[in-house]
């Protein structure tokens, strides 16, 4: 369960009844609209391709520089390198746009006379060319422009008169020739009529009937290249060799690992018997040519790319390395120091039962499986096969709905839009519907978890992998005559990347923003292909990765510093667009995010990111001088974790330590712990990646560590292979396995007596290893080495195990080298009640009070929780999230997931048939649940759901009949089919009797057992059931300090011998052939009839650290066996604090100095035995001060003292200080916005108790303007130097109030200010003036306060609106207000 919070559960509500759900193997898609969401989600692209001639009959390509002309009637945004354009009604306009957008100024405007085009259509393309057609009655004209070409091609109708409208730059006509000298930014084209052609002038119009010809050209003439009658001269020859078709082909040298690109063009020669093309070169080409490839040796241009340089011919070859990949880091991480098999244990089980949620998108929920697919096969490396199999099946279950349409459905749908050639997944994200953006993003995901399930269902894809293939075409389809999808979508073969805009729509033409992303699209084909055996698309992922690394060495790193501009103030950019790059995201500015977007996510597929270790280091200085990553700086677009592993690239060690020293940070949405923690260490193994090593198989890679070589190579397929690398290395890979040289074969399976063990007992564990060449074991428990064994059988024996969860493995030895046993975990210590008192039935349960497990979290043991934070008010330290509703509510739970569960210790007066009456509140219109009851993992409920209350705090109750329980004490589990709702207080009431009678089972009182005697007897006979006098018995030992033997563990009275000093425990179960019932009963070996009391010091309500003055409440518990507790003593750093005879025991430790602390407890029996408790630590921390200042001493700032929404006052150090200007900056992530405040007053701020404030001000001085941005300052709520913080209820208002915007009128940002006496929900509406929805700003619960918003002048899809009046409502609670604003442009 997380925390008890607004939560929305998607409902399939579709608008239209769908229809032509196409088959596709076992899955299926629509071609009908399915409707929107509950939301109002799912959408298409409006309209129809503008297409015209050829096109038409082709699958019109989105995601290119030039597909804002398909979706407008014009377009300002075509670069092509080194050319800029854009679309009029009069035809083309030519300039030269260095940078950014295209300007107001026309400088060349090519057409033909009369010509007035309401829009410009595509009338054909290629692969990197495109034509574009102005058409008005029988007048045509067409413009040809490619990718790279510096000449643009006209065509015409044979009546039309060609016109050049020159607006700018000096003009000299030669002939047939126009020369346009400084036309804009300096510079200068050449425009070529046909042989014999007459240019007419009339102003700055020329025209011309090109001498009976219906073609011309032009050319942008190289900067820096002054003679241009040189160049008119030089460049004639291309003028007339038009391009008709471009085309890119590849082949895979999978011997060599090498990739080959061949790029053709075919032309038209209009005149004369020159055939080459003038076509200019990238950087990725030109540093990548082939050996036996043309080389570019003609005039050079400069361009936002870097330099193009020019190749005078129709064909040219690139050559590519492909290094490798794999799908994730063989186990080897038990050769890195401080590795701990067990952590990692830990970390897996964490997640391995995640539900993927209801309420996501496409490309959420493929990060979120992509979070569990990495975790699962790490699970599969380490041989925790259940963990694997739980995680596939959740991914399978999933990704399965994905594939399939089903009529009535509007989620997890995929729907084939015709017009546009696409498939759009619903529910969609970041405009992958609308605008066709990011499919290559969001179906990487969706291929990568593909490829995860067939490889380890085989088979999968016969079924499956058509529907996956459909993905695969639809991003990048390999076939120009696929019927369904355009060739190459989201890649531009000539640009060398992927373009994310379906339509090109921001000004600086198309972009991509998260290249690591779109090279997990490409890894995703080549696992995709090879576990499928489909070589087609494993080449074209090969094809795609080779070449777009090529491309983000060159334009999203500048890795070999030729292509950013001098200036550029960092060593990556993180949106290329058609013309410029920057360092922003489409969420925030934070330099940060600018890293984390282009390396995300980081797995077996991204070490393309690692092949220039110079690069790495040098980029990682950066980073490390640029953001907070080595202090720990809490800042939700730090991505530790990617940084983290990014950094093991070039130092694992140093990427380890960061990671153990910041365990306490917020995850990134995606990553998972347990594969950063696998990452890190299987690097530091590892060592660097040998780029320069390659091998004749593509999933392989070889590492490097100070001389220590290993080789690496996974077989997706059912026969061996073997992989030769390039330096020689021979690598056996056995069917379906991952393998290296580094003793992968050696491994050992670790087992115990027993798997719970009573607090200072014992257990012994064994090992047994398939390698028969094992010389020794070492035992561990977490990274505590326990001792060896030499001999096989290996055994050994841990005494004295101390409450908790312990993690034991073993490590294999054969010789020098060593692999590692699977991982079992040990319970050490008892599930007891919840402050030890059973609830009693008839009885109420308040469900946050579950029961407890003696040795710390509860989680697998008296609860399941699917999230492992609580973030919830109540018993802070467990998973479940309690929100605690004094005492209307008492402590409920909320956020309640499917798989969750809770258990409770009751106490039955007599069997029967039992009245539930239940309390709960959803928010869900057609309610939530089921939930039912269960007791010894029999149902004993039907399922129960619960209704809509209108509000996530509206508590109802609700009544069910006939839950069967039998007398006496059992641990009832509460178990949660479904969540979207939260449960109050279970209250159980007799209804009737049994109308059967269960077997009462009772194993006796506990037994004490004194030396010399070794056994004891167990008697069952006190059992009963009325009705049947033939039971059957069957005891079993749970635990102790070794395995007894029975007389009979099938009778009512078994002998038990071979006992030795120590705790046992032992379970019977009664039936009478159609029921049972259970007890246990605990048997205590011992020299002495005194026994010591048993004593517990309670962790779960304590806190690592406490703020200076913060009384902390220490709670345990003890019992005596023999005799009773006398007094309970606390202990803190060995001085007695406190002391209490009564139950429960308990004491506030008050005025606790600054420092590291440990505390213990001692109980003391009537016989004046002592027992210690387990001990734990805390740090009491200094508060900050609530005042603070610049180092230049301009001003001091001040924060009150309240746990939530302080206020802030800026106390100048001069009267000139802030007058007449102070604003204040602040936010909790990314960019602060600001705020108007005024010197010496307070001014409250919106954040709650632990989050941290980055804030600082712009104000006067001096009559000039300061400000401290470059160094701001920090705060954390709530923790001002005070020994009682409370929230401050004089500055609660005394009404609901909707302040006016300030400022208003305003440009761009608003303030919206209002007041809430009470927790209610809140919604918080801007309206147009027709009472059109333009967007919600806020719709939740709030706690009371002054409350602000901002609003952008955004609408709910994040486009900006057009300047007016606005109307901006409050609903809270019964509150209403609605007022006026005016947006200025």
């Amino acid at each position: 369960m997380t925390k008890l919070a607004i939560k929305t559960i998607l409902l399939l509500l579709p608008v239209t009844m769908m229809s032509n759900i196409i088959p596709v193997g076992s899955g299926s898609y629509t071609t009908s609209f399915p409707g929107t969401d509950e939301a109002g989600r799912n959408s298409y692209p409006s309209g129809s391709p503008q297409t015209s001639g050829p096109a038409l009959n082709k699958r019109i390509p989105t995601n290119d520089w030039w597909s804002q002309v398909i979706k407008e009637n014009h377009a300002g945004n075509l670069f092509n390198y080194p050319l800029s354009m854009k679309t009029t009604n009069n035809g083309l306009v030519v300039s030269y746009i260095p940078w950014g957008v295209f300007d107001d100024q026309e400088p060349i405007v090519v057409g033909i006379s009369g010509m007035s085009a309401n829009q410009a259509k595509i009338y054909d393309f290629t692969d990197w060319t495109v034509t574009m057609e102005w058409a008005q009655n029988n007048s045509f004209f067409h413009t040809t422009s490619g990718i790279g070409m510096p000449f643009l091609y006209f065509t015409k109708d044979s009546e039309s008169i060609a016109r050049i409208e020159i607006n700018l730059g000096t003009v000299t006509i030669s002939d047939e020739t126009i020369i346009v000298e400084d036309a804009r930014n300096g510079a200068d084209f050449i425009i070529y009529g046909p042989t014999g052609s007459v240019w007419n002038q009339n102003g700055s119009t020329y025209t011309s009937n090109l001498n009976g010809n219906n073609y011309w050209s032009m050319v942008m003439v190289p900067q820096g290249e002054s003679d241009l009658e040189s160049i008119e001269a030089e460049y004639a020859e291309f003028a007339y060799v038009f391009p008709q078709n471009t085309s890119v082909s590849w082949s895979y040298d999978e011997m060599n690992s090498k990739l080959e690109t061949e790029y053709q063009i075919d032309v038209e020669v209009k005149e004369g018997n020159y055939s080459q093309i003038l076509q200019g070169l990238l950087p990725h080409q030109w540093n990548n040519l082939a050996s036996d490839s043309p080389v570019p040796n003609g005039h050079t241009f400069e361009t936002v790319r870097g330099e193009l340089r020019t190749l005078e011919g129709n064909y040219f070859k690139t050559e590519n390395t492909f290094i490798g990949i794999l799908p994730t880091l063989p186990a080897l991480g038990h050769y890195s120091v401080g590795y701990n098999p067990g952590e990692l244990n830990d970390k897996i089980a964490m997640i391995e039962n995640d539900e993927l949620p209801t309420w996501t998108d496409s490309y959420n929920e493929g990060q979120l499986m992509n979070r569990l697919i990495q975790t699962a096969r790490i699970a599969d490396e380490i041989g925790d096969e259940e963990a694997r199999d739980n995680i596939i099946e959740t991914v399978k279950d999933r990704l399965e709905n994905w594939l399939t349409a089903n009529s009535n459905e509007v989620a997890f749908i995929f729907y084939y839009n015709n017009n546009w050639s696409t498939l759009i997944g619903y529910p969609a994200g970041h405009g992958q519907d609308y605008n066709i953006n990011d499919h290559h993003f969001h179906w990487g995901y969706f291929i990568h978890a593909a490829s995860f399930i067939e490889q380890y269902n085989p088979g999968w894809a016969e079924e499956w992998g058509e529907m996956v293939n459909h993905l695969v075409r639809d991003a990048a389809s390999s076939d120009r005559d696929d019927n369904l999808f355009p060739f190459l979508r989201s890649f531009s073969p000539y640009a060398g990347h992927c373009w994310a805009n379906g339509f090109a729509t921001f000004p600086q033409g198309n972009d991509q923003e998260s290249s690591s992303e779109s090279m997990q699209f490409n890894s995703a084909l080549i696992h995709w292909g090879s576990v499928t055996g489909n070589n087609e698309i494993r080449d074209l992922g090969i094809y795609l990765y080779t070449t777009e690394q090529t491309a983000i060495d060159e334009y999203w790193f500048d890795m070999y510093e030729r292509n950013f501009s001098s200036n550029h103030p960092y060593g990556l950019v993180s949106r290329v667009w058609g013309n410029s790059y920057d360092n922003g995201t489409f969420w925030t500015n934070d330099i940060a995010a600018s890293y984390g977007i282009e390396m995300y996510p980081i797995h077996g597929g991204s070490f393309y990111l690692s092949h220039n270790l110079d690069y790495v280091n040098s980029l990682w200085n950066e980073i490390s001088s640029n953001t907070g990553i080595l202090n720990n700086e809490v800042n939700p677009n730090l991505w530790h974790d990617v940084f983290w592993k990014y950094l093991s690239f070039i130092d694992p060690p140093a990427a380890i330590e960061l990671y153990d020293s910041y365990p306490e940070r917020n995850l990134k949405f995606g990553i998972s712990d347990a594969q950063t923690y696998y990452w890190l260490h299987s690097m530091n193994t590892l060592g660097q990646l040998r780029s320069d090593v390659t091998a004749d198989y593509p999933i392989a890679l070889s590492f490097n560590n100070n001389g220590q070589l290993t080789y690496v190579a996974h077989n997706y397929s059912n026969s061996p292979i073997s992989v030769s690398f390039s330096d020689g290395f021979e690598l056996y890979v056995g069917p379906y396995d991952m393998a290296t040289n580094r003793g992968s074969d050696i491994t050992g399976n670790i087992s115990s007596d027993f798997y719970q063990a009573h607090e200072n007992g014992n257990i012994t564990l064994y090992v047994e290893s398939e390698n028969q060449n094992t010389t020794r074991v070492e035992f561990y428990d977490g990274s505590i080495l326990l001792g060896e064994d030499n001999s096989y059988p290996h055994e050994f024996t841990v005494q004295n195990l101390s409450l908790g969860i312990h993690d034991f493995y073993g490590k294999v030895y054969s010789g020098m080298e060593f692999g590692l046993t699977n991982v079992i975990d040990i319970q050490v210590g008892e599930q007891v009640p919840y402050e030890n008192n059973p609830v009693s039935i008839p009885g109420t349960i308040e469900t946050g009070k579950f029961d407890v497990f003696e040795g710390g979290v509860g989680q697998g043991i008296s609860y399941y929780d699917n999230t492992q934070a609580n973030q919830g008010t109540f018993r802070v330290n467990e998973y479940v999230d309690v929100e605690y509703f004094g005492v209307t509510e008492g402590p409920t739970l909320g956020w309640i997931e499917s798989g969750e569960w809770v258990e409770y210790s009751i106490s039955v007066d007599e069997p029967g048939y039992y009245n539930l009456e239940y309390r709960f509140a959803s928010d869900i219109p057609n309610g939530g649940g089921p939930f039912h009851f269960e007791i010894d993992s029999l149902q004993i409920s039907d399922d129960i759901h619960v209704d809509y209350t209108g509000d996530w705090y509206s508590w109802m109750s609700q009544t069910v009949s006939d839950i069967e329980l039998n007398s006496g004490e059992h641990v009832l589990r509460l178990f949660f089919v479904d969540g979207g709702f939260n449960l109050g207080r279970l209250t159980f009431s007799f209804d009737r009797p049994l109308d059967y009678n269960p077997p009462s089972a009772i194993a006796g009182d506990d037994l004490i057992v004194l030396f010399p005697e070794t056994s004891a007897l167990l008697d069952a006979s006190e059992s009963t059931d009325l009705d049947d006098e033939i039971l059957n018995y069957h005891w079993n030992q749970v635990y102790g300090p070794n395995s007894v033997i029975f007389s009979d563990e099938n009778n009512m009275q078994t002998e038990i011998s071979n006992l030795i000093e120590g705790v046992y425990k032992f379970r019977l179960e009664v039936d009478d052939g159609e029921y049972s019932s259970l007890d246990e009963i605990f048997v205590f070996v011992s020299e002495t009839s005194d026994f010591p009391p048993t004593v517990n010091l309670d962790v779960s309500s304590l806190d690592q650290t406490y703020f200076s003055g913060t009384p902390v409440q220490i709670n345990a518990s003890a019992s005596d066996l023999d005799g009773y507790v006398e007094i309970v003593e606390f202990f803190g750093d060995d001085i007695l604090i406190g002391s209490d005879s009564s139950e429960p025991f308990g004491i506030v430790w008050e005025n606790i100095s600054v420092g590291e602390h440990t505390i213990f407890v001692n109980a003391v029996d009537n016989d004046g035995l002592v027992s210690t408790s387990n001990t734990f630590s805390f740090e009491v921390i200094q508060a900050p001060e609530c005042t603070g200042g610049p180092d230049n001493g301009h001003y001091t700032y001040e924060f009150s003292e309240d746990l939530n929404n302080p206020t802030i006052t800026f106390i100048p150090s001069a009267s000139h200080v802030g007058d007449p200007t102070c604003i204040l900056y602040y936010s909790t992530s990314g960019i602060p916005p600001g705020y108007y405040v005024t010197p010496n007053e307070p001014f409250q701020i919106n954040a709650s108790e632990g989050e941290v404030v980055q804030f600082y001000y712009t104000y006067s001085y001096n009559g000039l303007e300061a400000n401290t941005s470059d160094n701001p300052h920090s705060y954390e709520i709530g923790s001002c130097n005070n020994s009682n913080l409370n929230t401050s209820i004089e500055l609660l208002p005394e009404n609901y109030t909707l302040n006016q915007n300030y400022p208003n009128p305003f440009n761009p940002i608003t303030t919206l200010k209002y007041s809430l006496p009470s927790r209610v929900k809140v919604r918080l509406t801007i309206y147009d003036m027709m009472g059109e929805v333009v967007k919600t700003l806020i719709e939740e619960h709030q706690n009371p306060g002054y409350k602000l918003v901002q609003w952008d002048t955004t609408n709910s899809r994040g486009y900006p609106v057009s300047a007016g009046v606005y109307l901006y409502n409050i609903e809270a609670g019964n509150f209403r207000q609605t007022k006026k604003m005016i947006f200025l442009k």
